[in-house]
């Protein structure tokens, strides 16, 4: 009989078939918040899972916590529990000129510096989200009335390396001083996960979106001491999950 690894560990054997995907296990409490009958399934490992409704409608989140490869193992392990759908809800730094704190991305794709994926197939293969669920987040994001950005991230598997001012002064990085170029190429912002989750979906059949709160700008060097609300972007990904159960049907 084939064995199977279970890091989500949870204590049901099927989840709803939309769930949000924070990394941190923080902004789970913050979902639950946008949810009515919310009731925890799951806390293995970092991997936070919680469901509830949305409207009347069942959607859970999991965390999936830092990184492409804590993400590879959400994702497949998630696509057993009978989940067919993923969107991101996550923090970013942002790249381009007019992409500031406190600003909503939504991803089209990424660029690839995901190990993680690139152990699965060549880096040719496009890390691409789900055209319907993108068009319906940039949608529901434009209603929070925040600026929104549309179109290509940076998926790194390094935090530091895009800021080594943090590690100390004059720190080697072979992609911080490449991010004027990615400026220029039209690169919104940089995060961690969303490559890895677009790839894998795209292999497991899932649909797969992202939206990003953005929380600094990498080339203007801005850090704000207080941290953009998340709020926003979960509540436009849960009308997305909501829309794509119900207004525009089961799919």
């Amino acid at each position: 009989m084939r064995q199977t690894k279970n890091h989500l560990q949870l204590s049901v054997d099927k989840l709803p078939e939309t769930v949000l995907l924070p990394g941190d296990p923080g902004r789970i409490a913050e979902i639950a918040a946008c949810l009515d009958h919310v009731r925890q399934v799951g806390d293995h490992r970092g991997f936070l899972t919680i469901v509830g409704e949305y409207k009347g409608t069942e959607i859970a989140a999991c965390s999936s916590g830092i990184g492409g490869p804590s993400v590879e193992i959400a994702v497949v392990e998630l696509k057993r529990y009978g989940v067919r759908r993923v969107i991101r809800v996550g923090t970013s730094g942002g790249i381009g000129q007019d992409v500031l704190p406190g600003h909503l991305v939504v991803l089209s794709g990424c660029v690839r510096y995901s190990g993680a994926a690139d152990l699965f197939v060549p880096v040719n293969y496009p890390a691409v989200s789900d055209f319907r669920t993108a068009l319906l987040l940039e949608e529901n994001a434009k209603k929070t009335g925040v600026p929104v950005h549309f179109g290509i991230g940076l998926s790194l598997d390094s935090f530091y390396a895009t800021k080594t001012h943090l590690i100390q002064e004059r720190f080697p990085s072979t992609i911080e001083e490449n991010l004027d170029f990615w400026k220029k190429a039209g690169v919104l912002q940089s995060e961690m996960e969303a490559a890895t989750l677009f790839l894998l979906s795209s292999l497991l059949q899932i649909r797969a979106g992202a939206i990003c709160t953005v929380a600094s700008n990498l080339c203007q060097k801005v850090y704000p001491d207080t941290p953009p609300s998340n709020e926003k972007a979960i509540v436009a990904a849960c009308e997305t999950a909501y829309q794509l159960m119900n207004t525009n049907g089961r799919e």
